[in-house]
């Protein structure tokens, strides 16, 4: 859970507008997966109503909580507002290191384990 209050109000403007656009993108490759009838009322203008109304509900879904992008965004940029509960882990971008070659990463900080399938085993390049 991330500290709203905490946040710098144009990370979380920025957050907030992914999320609507995940939402959005969402909900229009939803509707293609419907299949297309010759006795549908559809015109131009019907999908065009229909793309601003899933852009006004995807707008209204982010406001109403989303479905928890924002706060996974937020928790990336901005880890240290990060609330975790009790015997909780530090999200992953709290921990992650840099690469030896990276120099956008002053300082990087503790190895990461994800536990993934390829952990402990050497890196092939």
């Amino acid at each position: 859970m991330v500290d709203k209050s905490r946040v710098n109000p144009e990370i979380r403007k920025a957050a907030e507008g992914m999320e609507a656009m995940f939402i959005d993108y969402m909900m229009k490759v939803m509707r293609q997966t419907v299949p297309k009838n010759e006795m549908d009322l559809e015109s131009p203008a019907t999908e065009i109503y229909r793309s601003m109304l899933d852009s006004e509900n995807a707008q209204k879904a982010v406001r109403s909580g989303g479905v928890g992008l924002a706060d996974q965004i937020i928790a990336y940029l901005q880890p240290e507002l990060y609330t975790l509960g009790k015997g909780q882990q530090a999200p992953v971008a709290a921990q992650r290191k840099a690469p030896p070659d990276d120099p956008t990463m002053s300082s990087p900080g503790p190895a990461v384990t994800t536990g993934g399938t390829h952990e402990g085993q050497p890196d092939r390049k």
